[in-house]
């Protein structure tokens, strides 16, 4: 693999590594591991699913998998259902240091494109509420696509800058994620790309942005609530030179070290206290199966009053009348939507906060449309659901003709009549509508793979 690295980053990895930094380099020469981590919420059984395939755990994050560069995950019937998501094993940490209980209200900042976002998730299992931002807007469009593939119920997705937040969500989250843009360090050995764009000013110019985002983020944590950052870069502007400056200029923060058997670094010319190293962690390519990542952890002592409204439910009678309809007809639940956009109904979130003047990408779970009087399912309402609150079900295989058929956007032989739920080893795919023995799919254009 050809990395063309820049003098400036070398010295600089020479600087911090020293008699670490051969070991660092060789690992260049190794090829990027795959990885995977299964979603909890939908309690896939990956191993069974594919069994051809050998799973090796990521030993700091439960579900986490290495897989061979030969299985092509992410072409999977499994994947489209949301059974897992492919993630570097190294960004699996972040979430897994965030202490995240059932119940809490957790708010991952820069979010985009929803890997954490997903595990946090999948670690609230489905109580509380999860709000994943982010500032880019074909980014955010990418997050909240990959929310709405894992199944996600009690998340919205915003489209804002940290800035326009702190002030709305002041001392209201138990957890917030920063997960900051960084120079990408990390991330050489599997973007080469990257390596080139990198600049000598890249960490600097980085630094103050990341510290930006973070003093935003404190001020909606709430007092004896959690906040992890992470970085993906080695440079030590980005990570714990800024750890030691947010400790030094915010006395209410306070470290909250983070205990971990993962192989640390020896590091030299760090600005930095000897307790924020010792206390941070770092996973290095050389020491570990996994690309660079970065990871502080703190505690806040005091917080504002939260003030935070809550959504007020809103009621559409037409739409609940269609709705009430569809499920009594195809559906054994019967959801409430209590929020609306134009013709589009949501159930957002238990709790939800007040989303007026914000910029939102979902909130909750997109039921569907009503057209002309009548409730047209949505895709995301088909992913949310369970096989057994469906009437109709279409059950495939990973892999068969059929499946690959449905992923097509091709009809399938149906003996059933009216909206079905097509599943693949019980994880549903999509809608779609049955008559005379004919399955006219529903699968969005989009979500569908070529011939």
């Amino acid at each position: 693999m050809q990395i063309n690295f820049k003098p400036e980053f070398l010295n600089n990895m020479k600087a911090l590594l020293r008699e670490g930094y051969d070991d660092f380099i060789a690992s260049y020469q190794k090829e990027s591991v795959c990885s995977l981590r299964v979603n909890a919420l939908k309690n896939a059984d990956i191993k069974n699913i594919f069994q051809d395939v050998k799973f090796t755990p990521v030993e700091w994050c439960e579900n986490a998998y290495y897989y061979p560069s030969s299985f092509r995950a992410g072409k999977t019937a499994a994947h489209l259902a949301g059974a897992f998501y492919i993630q570097e094993a190294s960004a699996t940490f972040p979430a897994t240091a965030l202490n995240v209980n059932e119940g809490d209200k957790v708010l991952d900042l820069c979010a985009a494109p929803g890997g954490k976002s997903t595990h946090i998730a999948a670690l609230l299992n489905g109580s509380g509420l999860l709000v994943s931002n982010e500032i880019v807007p074909s980014r955010a469009n990418v997050l909240s696509q990959n929310i709405e593939r894992a199944g996600v119920k009690n998340a919205v997705v915003l489209n804002e800058d940290p800035r326009n937040l702190e002030e709305r969500f002041e001392g209201y989250f138990d957890k917030i994620l920063v997960d900051a843009p960084c120079s990408g360090e990390g991330m050489f050995r599997k973007n080469p790309e990257a390596a080139e764009e990198w600049t000598p000013d890249s960490p600097q110019i980085c630094a103050a942005r990341q510290f930006e985002i973070l003093s935003s983020a404190f001020r909606m944590l709430k007092e004896g609530g959690i906040l992890v950052y992470s970085t993906c870069t080695f440079s030590p502007k980005e990570n714990e030179e800024n750890v030691d400056r947010i400790l030094k200029e915010f006395p209410y923060v306070e470290l909250y070290p983070i205990e971990t058997d993962i192989p640390q670094p020896i590091l030299y010319d760090v600005n930095a206290d000897d307790a924020v190293i010792k206390g941070t962690v770092r996973i290095m390519p050389h020491l570990t199966d996994g690309e660079g990542h970065f990871c502080a952890r703190f505690v806040k002592k005091t917080a504002q009053e939260c003030r935070v409204k809550e959504l007020k439910p809103q009621k559409n009678q037409a739409f609940g009348k269609a709705l009430a309809k569809f499920c009594k007809q195809f559906l054994n639940i019967t959801p409430e939507a209590n929020l609306f956009f134009g013709n589009f109904g949501y159930s957002a979130p238990c709790g939800c906060p007040d989303l007026n003047r914000l910029k939102v990408l979902r909130a909750g779970v997109q039921l569907g449309e009503l057209v002309k009087d009548r409730f047209e399912p949505s895709h995301s309402f088909a992913i949310a659901l369970k096989p057994e609150e469906v009437k109709n079900v279409l059950e495939l295989k990973e892999g068969s003709r059929e499946a690959t058929a449905y992923l097509m956007g091709e009809t399938l032989p149906c003996g059933l009549e009216g909206w079905t739920l097509v599943t693949v080893n019980g994880l549903p795919l999509g809608w779609g509508k049955a008559s005379g023995g004919i399955l006219k799919n529903h699968l969005p254009k989009g979500l569908r793979i070529n011939r």
